[in-house]
């Protein structure tokens, strides 16, 4: 308790030269204390999977003589699938990146890895602020309440019109390349008032992660400016006394700690140098982007090669103490953050009731259809760098599936409700006997799943939900929220051109 309190006002002292050694066995402590503070996702899930079947929403899979009479829109909607959040857990998740920081960070979250409308509004009543990758994002955030530079425009395809909304609005707009460069600067003339940040992207060519299509700082990658091309870089901040901020961004998943530090610090010294070469302070803003790796291999928060949020910021402070604003040599007014993954994932799990089941050929085990596949999961699906762990829960108890002598261990395939053979999150589960109804959850399905939704099959975005968890004995559910609905049946018919009568209809195809 002692170390919570302490650790920022000691990192408010200067940086780690200052005071290396109480710094860094704070640090390395509080980083301890905080990993296993964060609550434990796992132990509370069979208590929401109750409560979401009281609640209606995990229904129970019937025969066609459950039906009733009618079958009504709400009927056809009502399927027992859905988007399930510990925010007890999200909510501290969130707290230990502010407190692991300290003053002078601004941490954006990333909209592309979850968009939910109520989780950001509470995460910018936390002081969180919104980074946004397309226009769409930005009007996402705007409506929501997040203001002026408290939104990060960071698209690599902006149109002229977007880039003078932004200005126009003092977004925080960083630069991708030196020809976008050139539009920037031809807009904000027109705009000669705007409070603007404008930042400048750099490949720090730090090198791969463990995920190919997530790694942005190779020569190769379609992000940035490579820092290696140093002059031009230096004269586009000499001619444009506006551009004042450096931006980088190391990688999205699957880069260690080592990567992402190693990455940063290149960034920071090229600031730097860019301000010792025009003999004033002009760069001073940073945006370090995100990177940081999420832990889908067990319940764990941390492990080795997953840093908390305090590790990966005690690893900066030894390293690259000038990041730090209120350091010794540090020119930043302002750091921004960008982390997406790292602050989401952990906290979300998805769960379906089964709807089918059939045996496997020779009776070697079972294939399971559930309602969610390649609609929620594409990434799961589609490659194989993105699995994630799957247990399966009784229907009826919504404790985990036990095996039996009834119910004997075999290999399980797990399909998804697309219609082609490849929606499948695994082929080769081992489990117990399934029954239809019983439940499949997907774990750390809190980021990159309803943001990567698809379209193939017209399927219905599932509902999300919120839980807190009263962590004393016994444990128990004390808050149940609907975060958002379930998509009505007319949002796919609007996505393929459809318009109520009520409205003009659209000119039929000549």
């Amino acid at each position: 308790a002692f170390l919570s309190l302490a650790l920022p006002a000691l990192l408010a002292l200067g940086s780690c030269q200052e005071v290396p050694a109480m710094v860094a066995a704070s640090a390395a402590a509080h980083t301890d204390i905080e990993a296993a503070w964060l609550p434990d996702v796992a132990a509370g899930i069979p208590l929401a999977l109750a409560r979401a079947a009281a609640e209606g929403a995990l229904p129970e899979v019937c025969a066609g003589a459950g039906l009733g009479n009618d079958v009504d829109e709400e009927a056809l909607l009502r399927k027992p699938v859905g988007l399930f959040y510990d925010l007890g857990a999200w909510e501290a998740n969130l707290m230990e990146c502010k407190t692991a920081f300290g003053e002078g960070f601004l941490h954006a979250a990333a909209l592309k890895s979850n968009g939910l409308g109520p989780m950001l509004r509470r995460a910018h009543a936390l002081g969180f602020g919104a980074e946004c990758a397309s226009i769409g994002e930005v009007r996402h955030a705007e409506r929501l309440g997040f203001m002026g530079a408290e939104v990060i425009y960071d698209s690599p395809a902006k149109t002229a019109a977007e880039i003078r909304y932004a200005l126009e609005r003092g977004l925080h707009l960083n630069i991708d390349n030196f020809q976008e460069l050139e539009v920037v600067a031809e807009v904000r003339a027109a705009v000669p008032s705007s409070a603007s940040t404008l930042g400048l992207r750099l490949n720090p060519l730090a090198g791969a992660g463990e995920i190919a299509a997530l790694s942005v700082s190779v020569a190769d990658s379609k992000f940035g400016i490579p820092i290696d091309q140093k002059p031009q870089i230096l004269q586009a901040f000499r001619k444009y006394s506006w551009l004042n901020c450096v931006h980088v961004h190391v990688g999205s998943g699957g880069m260690g700690e080592k990567v992402l530090v190693a990455g940063v610090k290149k960034a920071v010294e090229f600031a730097l140098e860019v301000n010792k070469f025009l003999g004033r302070d002009q760069v001073n803003v940073f945006d370090m982007g995100g990177g940081m790796p999420v832990n889908y291999g067990s319940d764990a928060w941390h492990t080795e090669k997953v840093p908390s949020f305090h590790k990966y910021a005690a690893a900066l402070r030894r390293d690259v103490p000038a990041l730090f604003p209120g350091s010794v040599g540090c020119p930043f007014k302002r750091v921004v953050t960008e982390f997406g993954q790292s602050l989401n994932a952990k906290s979300g799990w998805l769960a379906s009731r089964i709807e089918y089941t059939k045996p496997l050929p020779n009776d070697e085990g079972q294939k399971i259809t559930i309602h969610f596949g390649a609609d929620t999961c594409m990434r799961q699906c589609y490659t194989k760098e993105h699995t994630r762990r799957l247990e399966f829960f009784d229907g009826t108890t919504k404790r985990p599936k036990q095996a039996s002598a009834e119910r004997p261990v075999g290999t399980l395939h797990v399909a998804g409700p697309l219609c082609f053979e490849g929606d499948h999150l695994t082929r080769d589960a081992r489990a117990p006997r399934l029954s239809r109804g019983d439940i499949v959850v997907l774990r750390e399905a809190g980021a990159n799943t309803l943001s990567l939704f698809s379209r193939h099959c017209s399927r219905q975005v599932p509902a999300v939900y919120g839980y807190r968890l009263n962590l004393g004995s016994p444990s128990e559910v004390i808050d149940w929220q609907l975060i958002k609905p379930s998509e009505d049946s007319e949002a796919a018919s609007r996505h393929w051109g459809w318009e109520p009568d009520a409205k003009r209809p659209r000119s039929e195809v000549q």
